[in-house]
């Protein structure tokens, strides 16, 4: 009986020791980032994009990239929290499309206009788990340095970020409390609306 536990144990351990084996030679989360953020790099300091008429093919590609940085579903679950439980999956697929759309057309064009060469360096990270992992980040503009902790997970075969922490303070805290704000006096439905206003103000700006 002894000989069949320490067998089944020996197995056991086996199938941890494989599965953390291949998770340490599987792509890390500090690789991914840093690979993903020299991509954009490129794309924003590429002389092509001086044009004006190219910056919505700029702005398109530097938005493919920040698809695959962040993990927008579990960051809109997370800022939404207790309120998700208002959104049908239905609303809250509408609602997490519409927040990707929105950080696309405000964060980066804000990024294309305002972009002086400054540097983002994966430093450290911190691997939680197999699923988990932290990664501490410096960015340095006007020989400032600002430390920055993103946090990420890997729901499928590739690392993405959920979080992002600028001196302490959480990104998802920050919109966590302007959605439970809005949502104490409005519906889903209205804050989704809310949502493709802003963007429609945006993109007519744009066209200006």
């Amino acid at each position: 009986m002894k000989g069949i536990i320490v067998k089944k144990t020996l197995v056991a351990v086996a199938m941890i020791l494989i599965e953390f084996s291949t998770f340490a030679y599987a792509e890390q989360p500090i690789d991914t980032l840093q690979n993903l953020i020299d991509q954009g790099i490129t794309i924003l300091t590429d002389p092509i994009y001086k044009d004006t008429a190219q910056k919505d093919k700029q702005r398109q590609q530097l938005s493919e990239i920040l698809n695959q940085i962040v993990d927008f579903k579990e960051f809109c679950r997370r800022a939404l929290a207790s309120d998700l439980l208002k959104f049908t999956p239905q609303q809250l697929d509408e609602f997490t499309e519409l927040f990707a759309k929105f950080v696309t057309v405000y964060y980066l064009t804000m990024l294309q206009d305002n972009y002086t060469n400054e540097k983002v360096i994966p430093i450290s990270q911190n691997l939680i788990s197999t699923s988990k992992a932290v990664v501490q980040v410096t960015v340095f503009w006007n020989n400032i340095e600002i430390p920055v902790e993103i946090r990420m997970v890997r729901p499928g075969d590739s690392w993405k970020a959920y979080d992002i922490f600028v001196l302490g303070i959480s990104v998802v805290r920050l919109y966590g409390a302007q959605f439970q704000e809005i949502l104490r006096k409005e519906t889903s439905d209205q804050i989704i609306d809310r949502l493709k206003l802003k963007i429609k103000k945006i993109e007519n700006n744009l066209q200006k």
